[in-house]
């Protein structure tokens, strides 16, 4: 508890709190974000904005995050039982989490020091004795190790990020690893597919739809390998 409240403090000198309530696979989670996103937007400082077009997207749970955290919910628990799994662009954490509840040694990355503090609050909301390696993580770095699973949600959104981010993943998944990938069908998807297959990998694909926010959409579900 003492580590919790450090951490809603620390978010609390930032922005005020909300609760999002979710189910997945027949548990409900927990998750902890900013009450108005808004008032992150407003934070931008210029500079920031002009060097990364820096936006608070990490402070909103998105379909993306919340049908692959289903798809993972659906695999059977002992594929994640002491796997290390790397979450990245983490966000609020959710598929990160729920492989975390099935046995996962879970890291967290994401670019925003804001959503690590989110991302570790939630992970320990919902799993109390939950542990997680918190790392500041960019995609446009070369990792400095490799997993053998790796989950990314809404990760594929500005064609700058296109070939950084399939050269990430080249470089961070582990000989005969997965990478579940979920994102919305944006157009942007294809040249970061053509990426990917030129660099070996190959993919299955398969949709659902999730309902979020009073809102269904068709989710696209990759389960990648080399």
């Amino acid at each position: 508890m003492e580590r919790i409240d450090q951490l809603k403090n620390d978010l609390l000198t930032h922005f005020p709190l909300r609760d999002i309530e979710v189910t997945v696979g027949g548990r409900t989670y927990v998750l902890t974000t900013a009450k108005d996103i808004e008032h992150l937007i407003d934070g931008i400082s210029e500079e920031e904005f002009r060097v990364d077009e820096r936006l608070p997207y990490w402070a909103e749970l998105w379909h993306s995050a919340l049908a692959l955290a289903g798809a993972l919910a659906a695999e059977v628990p002992a594929r994640f039982e002491q796997e290390r799994v790397l979450e990245i662009g983490c966000g609020l954490a959710l598929p990160g989490i729920v492989a975390a509840s099935m046995g996962a040694r879970l890291t967290l990355g994401d670019f925003e020091p804001l959503a690590l503090l989110a991302a570790e609050l939630n992970l320990l909301r919902n799993i109390p004795d939950g542990r997680a390696d918190i790392r500041l993580m960019d995609f446009r770095d070369e990792p400095r190790e490799k997993w053998p699973v790796i989950l990314a949600a809404d990760v594929i959104y500005e064609k700058r990020f296109v070939v950084p981010l399939a050269g990430f993943l080249d470089h961070a998944i582990e000989p005969g690893g997965v990478i579940y990938l979920a994102e919305p069908n944006r157009l942007i998807a294809v040249p970061f597919f053509e990426a990917l297959t030129g660099r070996g990998f190959r993919y299955d694909r398969r949709s659902l739809f999730t309902e979020l926010h009073s809102r269904s959409i068709d989710i696209s579900i990759y389960t990648i390998t080399r």
